[in-house]
C-alpha cells in the first residue's frame, strides 16, 4: 500500500494539470522564415506626418475607451495577486477577552466565581496545494493578465488606425474643398467675361445661361464639403477624447495635403504567418482558451482533499499585565483534512462548466484565425487596387487638363462650341475630385492593412544575426 501511495498521487496530479491545446493553423501567409520578422508598433510614424502623431498620441492620452481596457488590465493584474496571496500562509493577529461565571452546580470546586480571561496570539494558516488548486487559479489569473493586456493592444491599434483613417478623410476632403473653390473662381471669371461678350455681341445667351448654370453647380459643392468636414472633425475629436465644446474653440492642425503624404515601404514578399499570429486579438484569444484550460484543471481539483494546516502562538492569562509573560505563553498546531462526499453532483456541473468555457473559447479562437488570414488577404488586394487606382485616376486628370487647354483654345478661335469648352471644365472637376479621393483610399487600405497585420514590420538588416531582437 505503501509503494501504490506515491504512483496515486501523481496520477492525481497529472489529473488536474492544465492540457494546454491550441488548434494549427494550415493557412500560411507567405513562406519567409518564421520569427525573423519584427513587429513595429508604431506603424502610423511610416506617413511621416507630424500632424497625425500628434493626434495619435492625443488619442492614446486622452481616448475613454483606451482608459476602459487600461482598467480592464489593472482589475487582471489585482486579481492575479489575489489569486497568487493564496499560495503563502496567511498570518492573523487575534486578540481577546471574556468574562464568565462557572456554574456551581456543574463546578462545585470553582463555580460561582467571576473570572475574566485576556488572550493574545499569531494564527497561521496554510493550505497544502497538493493537487494544484491554487497553481491553476493562479495560471488562469495570469492569463486573464496576458488577456487583458492584449485586449488593451488590440483597442489601442483600432484607435491608431480610426485616427489615422479619420485624418486623411480629412484632409481629403479639405483638399477637395479647395478644389472646389478654385473652379468656382474660375467659372466665375468665365462667366463674368461670357456676360461681357454677350453686352458687346460676341456671343449668344445660351453661353451665358451655361456659364451661369456651371457656376452654381461649382459653388453648391461647397456647402456639402463643408457639412462633411464638420463631421469627419466631430469624428475624429471622439476618437481622440476631446470634449464636445472643444470642437467650437479648438481646430485641427493644418497637416501636409493628402497629395504629399508619403506612403510607408511596401509590404515585402514572404512575409510569414506567424506575424499574423501577434496579433494581439489572436493573442487575447489565446490567453483566454489557456484561462479555460486552467480552470478546467482548477475545477477537477474539488474531487481530491482539502489539507490545511493551523498554528497558533501567544499568550493567556487572567490577568491583563501577566498577558506576554512566559507563564502565559500558549501555543497550538493542527492539521486538517475535508474531504468532499456528496454535493449534489456541483464538482462535476463545474467541470462541465469549465469545458464548455474551454470550447468557446477554443471556437472564437479558431474564428479569430479564420477572420485574420481573410481581413489580411482582403486587406493585400484592396492596397493593390488602391495603387492602379490612383495611377488611373491620375493619367485622367492629366489628360483631362490637356483636353482643357485644347477646347479653350479652339473655342476662343471659333472652332468649337462653347459646350465642349463646358464638357471639359465639368470632367476635370470631377476628375480632379476622384483623383484626391482616391488617394485616400489609397492611405486607408494601407492603415487597413497594418490594423489586419496586428501592427507594422521590420526586416532584419542583410547578415544581421535573427537572434537579434
Amino acid at each position: 500500500m505503501r509503494r501504490l501511495l506515491p504512483a496515486v498521487i501523481a496520477l492525481s496530479l497529472a489529473a488536474c494539470a492544465p492540457n494546454y491545446v491550441l488548434p494549427p493553423t494550415t493557412v500560411p501567409l507567405t513562406s519567409l522564415e518564421p520569427g525573423r520578422v519584427q513587429i513595429v508598433r508604431d506603424w502610423w510614424k511610416g506617413f511621416n506626418e507630424p500632424v497625425l502623431d500628434a493626434l495619435i498620441a492625443e488619442a492614446f492620452a486622452s481616448s475613454p475607451t483606451l482608459e476602459v481596457a487600461l482598467a480592464r488590465v489593472d482589475a487582471s493584474r489585482a486579481r492575479l495577486g489575489i489569486s497568487g496571496s493564496e499560495r503563502l500562509p496567511s498570518v492573523d493577529g487575534q486578540v481577546g477577552a471574556g468574562r464568565a461565571r462557572l456554574s456551581e452546580e456543574t463546578n462545585p470546586l470553582t463555580g460561582g466565581r467571576t473570572t475574566t480571561v485576556y488572550n493574545a496570539s499569531l494564527v497561521v494558516n496554510w493550505e497544502v496545494d497538493l493537487w494544484g488548486r491554487i497553481r491553476n487559479q493562479v495560471a488562469a489569473s495570469e492569463s486573464d493578465l496576458l488577456a487583458s493586456e492584449y485586449g488593451r493592444d488590440a483597442i489601442t491599434l483600432g484607435l491608431a488606425a480610426e485616427v489615422a483613417n479619420a485624418y486623411f478623410q480629412l484632409r481629403s476632403l479639405e483638399s477637395q474643398q479647395e478644389i472646389a473653390r478654385r473652379t468656382v473662381e474660375s467659372r466665375a471669371a468665365s462667366y463674368d467675361l461670357r456676360v461681357k461678350r454677350f453686352a458687346r455681341g460676341i456671343t449668344s445667351e445660351l453661353d451665358v445661361r451655361q456659364a451661369e448654370s456651371e457656376l452654381a453647380i461649382a459653388r453648391a459643392a461647397l456647402p456639402d464639403l463643408a457639412e462633411a468636414i464638420v463631421r469627419v472633425e466631430a469624428a475624429l475629436a471622439l476618437a481622440i477624447g476631446r470634449s464636445p465644446e472643444s470642437l467650437y474653440s479648438r481646430r485641427f492642425p493644418q497637416g501636409k495635403e493628402i497629395e504629399a503624404i508619403p506612403l510607408p515601404p511596401t509590404i515585402p514578399e514572404g512575409l510569414p504567418s506567424d506575424l499574423l499570429l501577434r496579433r494581439p486579438d489572436i493573442q487575447e484569444s489565446e490567453a483566454q482558451l489557456r484561462a479555460t484550460q486552467a480552470r478546467i484543471a482548477g475545477a477537477r481539483t474539488a474531487y481530491f482533499p482539502v489539507i490545511g494546516l493551523t498554528g497558533a502562538y501567544g499568550g493567556e492569562s487572567l490577568a491583563f499585565d501577566n498577558l506576554f509573560s512566559g507563564p502565559a505563553r500558549a501555543w497550538s498546531f493542527a492539521g486538517s483534512l475535508a474531504a468532499p462526499i456528496f454535493n449534489s453532483g456541483r464538482t462535476a456541473a463545474q467541470v462541465d462548466l469549465a469545458t464548455a468555457d474551454e470550447r468557446a473559447a477554443l471556437a472564437s479562437y479558431r474564428s479569430n484565425v479564420i477572420r485574420a488570414f481573410g481581413e489580411v488577404r482582403t486587406a493585400l488586394i484592396a492596397t493593390r487596387v488602391a495603387g492602379d487606382r490612383v495611377s488611373a485616376r491620375d493619367q485622367s486628370v492629366v489628360a483631362l487638363r490637356r483636353q482643357l487647354y485644347l477646347a479653350t483654345l479652339r473655342y476662343d478661335n471659333g472652332y468649337s462650341s462653347y459646350l465642349d469648352l463646358l464638357d471639359a471644365e465639368r470632367s476635370l472637376f470631377t476628375a480632379e475630385l476622384q483623383a484626391v479621393d482616391a488617394r485616400r483610399q489609397q492611405l486607408a487600405a494601407v492603415v487597413d492593412l497594418y490594423r489586419a497585420l496586428g501592427g507594422g514590420w521590420k526586416l532584419p538588416a542583410e547578415g544581421s544575426s535573427t537572434d537579434k531582437p
